[in-house]
C-alpha cells in the first residue's frame, strides 16, 4: 500500500474519530438531538476449486483460488428526541487480497486497503420527503439485475455520485448519478468521469400484502474502451402474491441507443430481456422446502456485419447466483430455465439443489460468462443453441448472526454448442468461505 493512499485513508478515519468527538461533546440535556456511534466491519474467507473450466481435460488446468476481504466501517447518526434519523455520516475501508495454484491472481480483485465507501445522507431534507445521499457509496435497486454491488467476487462495485430519495406513502423514488470507482492495486481507487450511470429508479407498493411495482429508465455512458457506448434501458418490473404462498416476479428491460466512436462504425442497439420467477413455500412440511422455478431470456446480436446490436447487457448486474453457481452465464444472449429446492432442516441449516440449463437466444453472438467475457465465439458454420446444463448443491450453516459458513459444488455437462466450437468435455467447481461479522 502506498503512503499516499494510507495517509487519505488516516486522514478520512480521523475526520471521522474528530466528528464523532465533537459531537459527543456538543450533546446536552438542553438539545433535543444527540448523535450515535457505531464501529463494524467484516472478514470473509474463501477457498474455490475449479477444474476443466475451458473443457479441455487434456490441459492440466485445475485450479484452487483464496480470497480474503476485509471491511471496517464507521457510522455516526444524529437522530432527533423520537430517535428518527436526521444525518448519516458513514466511512468504510476495505483490503481484498488473494492467492492461487496453477493459475494467475484473478485481475481486479487484489487491492490493499483502500477507500470504499465515504458518504453523507440527509433525512428529510428541509421538512420535506426527500433524503439526500452524496458522496462514494454502494448501489443496489430492484432485484439486482441491472444495478448492484454484488458481493461474491472480492471487489465491491461502487460510486462516486449522489441519489435524491423521494418517498412518501407507498411511493419511492431516486434520481441517481454516479461514476464508477475503478479499482487499482498500489494507487488510491478513483473515478474518472469516462463511466457514468444516471437515470430515475421508482415504484409504488401500498403495502407487503400488496404488489409491488418499479419502472426505470437508466442511462449508461461509457467511453473507456476503443467504441464509445451510449445505452439507455427502460423497464418494469413486478412482485406478487399470486394466491396463498405462491409469489411471482417479473420483470423486462428494454435497451436503446449507440455504439461506435465513427459515423460509418457505429451500431445502434436494440436489445431486450426478460424475467420470471415463480416461489412457493411448504411451511407445513418437514424442512419446509421453498421451490423456486425462473426463466431468463436476453436477446443477442443477429447479424455481427449489421447496423444493429441486439446484444443485451445487464449493465452492472449482481453475479453468480442468479444464472448458475460456476459464473458461466449472465443475462446476456441466453435462454436459461431453472429449478430449485431450498430445504431448511434447522433454523441454522438450509441447503438447495439446483439445475440450470443454457441455449443461446442468438447462435450469431457470443456465449458470455458473468463479466462479460466471450467464453466463445462461432459466428458461422454449424453450431448447436444449447450450450448446456449445470447442476449443483449449496449449504449453508449460520453458527451465529455474526458467523456464517457456506460451501457448494457444481457440475457442467456440455452441449452441442461447447462440442461444435472446440473441446467439450465436463467441468467441476467446489467452494467453501466463511464469514465472521463484527
Amino acid at each position: 500500500m502506498t503512503k499516499r493512499k494510507l495517509m487519505i485513508l488516516v486522514g478520512l478515519f480521523g475526520f471521522m474519530t474528530r466528528a464523532m468527538a465533537f459531537a459527543g461533546q456538543a450533546d446536552n440535556k438542553d438539545n433535543p438531538t444527540h448523535w450515535q456511534f457505531k464501529l463494524g466491519g467484516e472478514d470473509r474467507l474463501r477457498y474455490e476449486y475449479r477444474y476443466n473450466f475451458d473443457f479441455n481435460k487434456s490441459k492440466k488446468d485445475d485450479s484452487t483460488q483464496l480470497f480474503q476481504r476485509l471491511k471496517l466501517n464507521a457510522t455516526a447518526s444524529l437522530t432527533d428526541e423520537y430517535l428518527n434519523k436526521k444525518v448519516d455520516i458513514f466511512v468504510e475501508g476495505m483490503d481484498i487480497r488473494d492467492g492461487s495454484y496453477r493459475s494467475k491472481a484473478v485481475s481486479g480483485q487484489t487491492d490493499p486497503l483502500d477507500l470504499h465507501q465515504a458518504y453523507v445522507r440527509l433525512y428529510h431534507l428541509l421538512g420535506s420527503d426527500f433524503d439526500v445521499r452524496l458522496g462514494r457509496q454502494e448501489l443496489n435497486y430492484g432485484a439486482k439485475r441491472l444495478i448492484a454491488s454484488p458481493t461474491w467476487s472480492n471487489a465491491i462495485r461502487s460510486w462516486d455520485g449522489g441519489i435524491v430519495h423521494y418517498h412518501k406513502g407507498g411511493l419511492y423514488s431516486d434520481i441517481l448519478y454516479g461514476q464508477n470507482v475503478q479499482y487499482q492495486d498500489k494507487e488510491f481507487n478513483i473515478s474518472d468521469g469516462h463511466e457514468v450511470l444516471s437515470g430515475i429508479y421508482s415504484g409504488y407498493q401500498k403495502d407487503h400484502a400488496y404488489p409491488l411495482i418499479e419502472w426505470y429508465f437508466l442511462n449508461q455512458d461509457d467511453t473507456r474502451g476503443v467504441s464509445n457506448i451510449h445505452r439507455y434501458t427502460a423497464g418494469a418490473r413486478m412482485k406478487m402474491t399470486v394466491t396463498g404462498n405462491i409469489k411471482l416476479d417479473v420483470e423486462v428491460p428494454y435497451q436503446w441507443g449507440r455504439t461506435g466512436t465513427t459515423p460509418s462504425g457505429t451500431k445502434q442497439i436494440k436489445a431486450y430481456a426478460f424475467h420470471a420467477n415463480l416461489s412457493k413455500g411448504f411451511d407445513t412440511i418437514p424442512w419446509k422446502p421453498l421451490l423456486n422455478l425462473a426463466y431468463d431470456e436476453a436477446s443477442g446480436n443477429k447479424d455481427p456485419n449489421g447496423k444493429h446490436n441486439n446484444t443485451f447487457v445487464p449493465l452492472y448486474q449482481t453475479v453468480h447466483a442468479p444464472y448458475g453457481l460456476m459464473d458461466f452465464f449472465r443475462w446476456e444472449n441466453v435462454r436459461n430455465p431453472e429449478l430449485g429446492v431450498t430445504f431448511s432442516p434447522t433454523p441454522k441449516f438450509r441447503f438447495t439443489p439446483q439445475m440450470d440449463s443454457f441455449w443461446l437466444q442468438s447462435k450469431y453472438d457470443s456465449w458470455y460468462n458473468s463479466s462479460g467475457t466471450a467464453v466463445r465465439t462461432k459466428t458461422s458454420g454449424d453450431r448447436n443453441y444449447y450450450v448446456g446444463s449445470e447442476a449443483s448443491w449449496r449449504f449453508y450453516y449460520d453458527f451465529s448472526k455474526n458467523i456464517l459458513f457456506e460451501t457448494g459444488y457444481a457440475h457442467f455437462f456440455p452441449g452441442g454448442y461447447v462440442k461444435d466450437t472446440g473441446a467439450d468435455d465436463a467441468a467441476d467447481f467446489i467452494y467453501s468461505q466463511l464469514i465472521f461479522k463484527f
